[in-house]
């Protein structure tokens, strides 16, 4: 999609509906076309040095997946990119909803979906990188902010480890962090997963101990995590938790 004047790029945007903003850009959506247009932050600050090329940014674009959200046109200004296009996915990030309230069989359905996305393109020698906050999930999981992903010959079984180690360092604080720490320190499996930082971790396999831990000290079997809010940690201290919340997310997980 090309522009040839500021006015046509503001035009543009006054016609999408505002999404939600990261460390790439502003990113907008227009719900009839289902497409979701990224602004960068160098078209608002007028400083495009550094930018990456249309070439790199599409690189990925034929690659099929139904979990990674990969740019499929760019957005140019006057030949210069100042952003780029993905299809819209009705889902939320991971750091914007309730733990508490997400089914745990539902969401280990859509992990495994997830892993197997990521043995996929791993396969493919696609490299993932800044995978933490960029977690969605709808009615499966998707993870955009591609940009810096890139391609390396060979090393499968290293870079699966590193791929792999995004989507399983934040699961884990999605679940954990300022919530069941003091249940995962009295066991001797769940603190040796959770303190390897994602490092040569299965996250199903967490999930299913965490899961099947709660059940065992609440002496029946949960689906939610709500239903184990009788353990969670009894001291909660802001100031060293490892994974940023939305406010309304942790205000809630206060209240309950």
């Amino acid at each position: 999609m090309t522009f040839h004047s500021d006015f046509e790029v503001e035009d543009f945007i006054h016609s999408l509906n505002y999404l939600g903003q990261g460390s790439q850009g502003v990113t907008y959506v227009d719900q009839n076309l289902q497409k979701a247009y990224k602004i960068y932050h160098s078209y608002f600050d007028h400083d495009y040095e550094g930018v990456i090329s249309k070439e790199d940014i599409l690189q990925f674009r034929h690659v099929k997946s139904s979990t990674f959200v990969f740019p499929s046109d760019v957005l140019l200004l006057n030949g210069q990119v100042i952003g780029d296009v993905t299809s819209y996915k009705k889902a939320r990030n991971l750091y914007q909803l309730n733990p508490l309230e997400i089914s745990l069989n539902r969401f280990l359905k859509c992990i495994d979906w997830a892993v197997s996305d990521i043995k996929k393109i791993t396969r493919e020698g696609i490299v993932c990188f800044d995978m933490m906050y960029n977690i969605l999930l709808g009615s499966r999981i998707y993870i955009i902010d591609t940009l810096e992903y890139h391609k390396i010959d060979g090393y499968y079984e290293e870079t699966l480890r590193n791929n792999l180690k995004g989507l399983s360092l934040e699961v884990m604080y999605f679940l954990v962090d300022g919530l069941f720490l003091d249940v995962v320190n009295t066991n001797q499996k769940l603190k040796e997963m959770y303190y390897s930082k994602g490092n040569f971790l299965d996250i199903v396999d967490f999930i299913w101990e965490l899961k099947n831990t709660l059940s065992k000290l609440l002496g029946h079997e949960i689906t939610y995590l709500k239903e184990a809010q009788s353990l969670k940690d009894v001291y909660e201290d802001d100031t060293h938790l490892k994974y940023q919340r939305d406010v309304l997310v942790l205000e809630r997980l206060k209240r309950n």
